[in-house]
C-alpha cells in the first residue's frame, strides 16, 4: 500500500496543469523582460500624467506659473542643460520661464487622453462593423467593404489639416465644447473616422473564417441565435486581437497628436503638448539644445516602451508560441 501510494504521489506530481489561455498568456509575458519593463515604463509615464497635479505641487512647481528668476537677461535659462536645478528637474522654457517638467506631465496627459479614446473607440468600432460584416456577409458585407475602400483613398493627414479648423468653429459654435476642448475633440473624430477601416478588415477576415469552424456550426445547428453565436463564440475568440491591436495603436495615435499639434492645427496655447514644445523649440535649438532634446527624449521613450508593450504582448497571445 505503501509503494501504490508513493506512486499515486509522483504521477500527481508529474502530471499536466492544465492552464488557461489567460494563464498561459500571462506566463508567457512574464517571461518576456523586455515587455515587462517597458510596461513599467509606460505604466511609470501614465500614471505620473494623470497625477501631474499632485506632482507638481508636491515638488513646488506649475506649468502655467512663470519663474523670471530662472532666466538671465536675455530671456534664457540660467545655468548648464536649460536651467537643470533641485527647483527645477527639467529646467525651463526659454522665454516665458515656466517649468518644463511641469509641461510635460500635463501635456503628455492630454496626448495619452486623445490616444486612448481614440484606440478604444477605433477598436469598438471597427470591432462592430468587422463582426457584422464577417459573420453575416451577403450586401452588408459588399456595402461596408467599398465605404472602407472609399475611404482609405482619402489622403487622411491633408483632410484632417484642411477641414480641421472649420470642424473647430462648428463645434464651438454648437456648444460642445470650447478652445481647446474643441480642437481635442475634433482631432479624436478625425482619427476615430480614419482609423477604424484597418481593423475592421482584420476582423471580418477573423470572422469569416470563424463562421464555418465546428464550433460556430454546431451552435447553429443547436439553434442558437446569431446574438449568442457572435457574443458567445465569436468575441472571445477574438478579443487577443484587440488587445493586441490596442497596445500597437496607442503609440501611433500618441505620436500623430504630438504631429499635428506640432503643425498648428491641435492643441493651442497655453497649454502644453508635446508638439507644441517641440514646435517652440525649434526657436531656440542653438542656444539651449536641451530644450528641444528632452522633449524629444520624453516622447521617444513613451513611444517605444509602448511599441515594445505591444510586441511582447503580441508573442504572448500568440497561439503558435510554446511554454514551458
Amino acid at each position: 500500500m505503501e509503494g501504490v501510494a508513493i506512486a499515486d504521489e509522483e504521477t500527481i506530481e508529474n502530471a499536466v496543469i492544465q492552464r488557461t489561455p489567460r494563464q498561459i498568456a500571462w506566463k508567457r509575458f512574464r517571461r518576456n523582460k523586455v515587455g515587462v519593463v517597458s510596461g513599467c515604463v509606460a505604466l511609470f509615464f501614465l500614471i505620473a500624467a494623470y497625477l501631474a497635479p499632485v506632482i507638481t505641487r508636491i515638488l513646488g512647481v506649475s506649468s502655467t506659473e512663470t519663474y523670471p528668476d530662472a532666466l538671465n537677461e536675455f530671456a534664457m535659462p540660467e545655468g548648464k542643460f536649460g536651467g537643470i536645478s533641485l527647483a527645477h528637474p527639467l529646467g525651463v522654457e526659454p522665454g516665458a520661464g515656466r517649468d518644463l517638467l511641469g509641461l510635460l506631465l500635463y501635456g503628455s496627459r492630454i496626448s495619452f487622453t486623445v490616444a486612448i479614446i481614440t484606440s478604444i473607440t477605433s477598436i469598438g468600432l471597427g470591432m462592430l462593423i468587422g463582426i457584422t460584416t464577417g459573420y453575416f456577409r451577403g450586401k452588408v458585407d459588399a456595402i461596408v467593404g467599398r465605404l472602407s475602400d472609399f475611404l482609405l483613398s482619402f489622403p487622411a493627414t491633408f483632410m484632417i489639416l484642411a477641414l480641421i479648423l472649420p470642424m473647430t468653429q462648428r463645434i464651438e459654435a454648437l456648444g460642445i465644447a470650447k478652445d481647446n476642448g474643441a480642437r481635442i475633440t475634433v482631432l479624436i473624430l478625425f482619427f476615430v473616422f480614419f482609423g477604424w477601416m484597418g481593423f475592421a478588415r482584420l476582423i471580418r477576415s477573423q470572422a469569416f473564417s470563424m463562421r464555418e469552424r465546428d464550433f460556430v456550426m454546431a451552435a447553429q445547428a443547436l439553434g442558437a441565435s446569431s446574438w449568442r453565436i457572435i457574443t458567445k463564440e465569436l468575441l472571445p475568440n477574438l478579443w487577443p486581437t484587440a488587445i493586441v491591436f490596442l497596445s500597437i495603436s496607442l503609440p501611433g495615435f500618441l505620436a500623430a497628436e504630438a504631429v499635428f499639434s506640432f503643425l498648428g492645427v491641435g492643441v493651442q496655447p497655453p497649454a502644453a503638448t508635446f508638439g507644441l514644445i517641440l514646435s517652440d523649440s525649434v526657436t531656440y535649438w542653438r542656444d539651449d539644445p536641451s530644450y528641444l532634446l528632452i522633449p524629444a527624449l520624453y516622447l521617444v521613450i513613451i513611444v517605444l516602451a509602448l511599441n515594445l508593450l505591444g510586441d511582447a504582448i503580441r508573442d504572448a497571445l500568440d497561439p503558435k508560441a510554446t511554454t514551458t
